[in-house]
């Protein structure tokens, strides 16, 4: 079934792709460097040098798909949410903090949000890097706004533009104040603001809706370091890089992605980069042997 198939598309999509598979517990043999490398790869680093999450819980809106469609992925989104220990808006009224657009010109709504909305970009220095981060690379491509929260729990949001007003009214900001100071871990932590997620069904016609589905989610509950680098673990991520996994095809989201997911709302917000991708390489570790 590919997102072509609108009419049996919620029928089909619920047998093809489960809410959650069960990690079936089989030992598997992988390397220390191939996790790590995992979690470089799906990692980006914040303005802190961390590595942000949600504390909001999670609401998606979409558009330019049927409604079918729309229902389907927008439970997935939750499912995947709640599975792995995210916060997750049940509110169906909820006000969306993720925006999923389908769009045949990805660009053209990039290049809109650049010039009226940048902070939903992320964060950035300089004009340049803003044109940078509104380039439109890949068929399926996310953004995230961060908010850095301080031990008191101010909430302020990392862009260039000190004042001058930001995605849904709020005011921004560029540095928090109160940390505790200690290198192992000052408190200061990283959110997600805001999302967005664009992707082009012009170019992603041929995959299925569980896959888009699974892809989605991870696009929506992390931010990747690098998108198209293939890896030695699989990753729902390769399902847009036409050269991973050409004899075996992801078809959701893998084993690795869920311990990562898992190992990304357990972490310590507050703790080193370097306790951080512990945990997330713990979990990995953890789902990969089935315990």
């Amino acid at each position: 079934m590919t997102i072509r198939s609108v009419a049996a598309a919620l029928l089909l999509a619920t047998a093809l792709t489960p809410v959650m598979a069960p990690v079936v517990a089989v030992a598997q043999t992988v390397s220390d460097q191939a996790i790590g490398d995992f979690v470089d790869s799906h990692s980006a680093l914040t303005r802190l040098e961390k590595i942000a999450r949600w504390e909001d819980g999670v609401c998606p809106h979409i558009t330019g798909l049927p409604a079918n469609f729309v229902t389907f992925i927008n439970k997935r989104i939750r499912d995947v949410a709640t599975s792995v220990g995210a916060p997750a808006n049940a509110d169906a009224n909820c006000k969306a903090n993720i925006e999923i657009v389908f769009t045949n010109q990805p660009q053209e709504l990039m290049n809109t949000v650049r010039e009226k909305t940048p902070v939903v970009l992320g964060y950035f220095s300089s004009i340049a890097q803003r044109d940078e981060l509104s380039k439109v690379k890949h068929d399926m491509q996310s953004w995230h706004a961060i908010q850095t929260i301080d031990l008191r729990g101010k909430k302020l949001i990392d862009s260039r533009n000190a004042g001058q007003g930001g995605a849904q009214g709020n005011p921004i900001q560029a540095n928090a104040s109160s940390s505790s100071g200690m290198r192992i871990g000052d408190g200061l932590r990283s959110a997600y603001y805001s999302g967005l997620v664009v992707a082009n069904p012009a170019k992603l016609g041929d995959a299925e809706i569980g896959q888009l589905a699974d892809h989605i989610a991870m696009l929506a509950l992390a931010q990747p370091a690098t998108v198209g680098a293939c890896q030695e673990l699989p990753s729902i991520l390769d399902l847009t890089n036409p050269t991973c996994r050409k004899e075996a095809p992801v078809k959701g989201l893998t084993k690795a992605d869920i311990g990562y997911l898992k190992g990304l709302y357990k972490l310590d917000p507050g703790a080193s980069l370097r306790a951080q991708k512990d945990t997330l390489a713990y979990e990995i570790k953890q789902v990969l042997a089935g315990t």
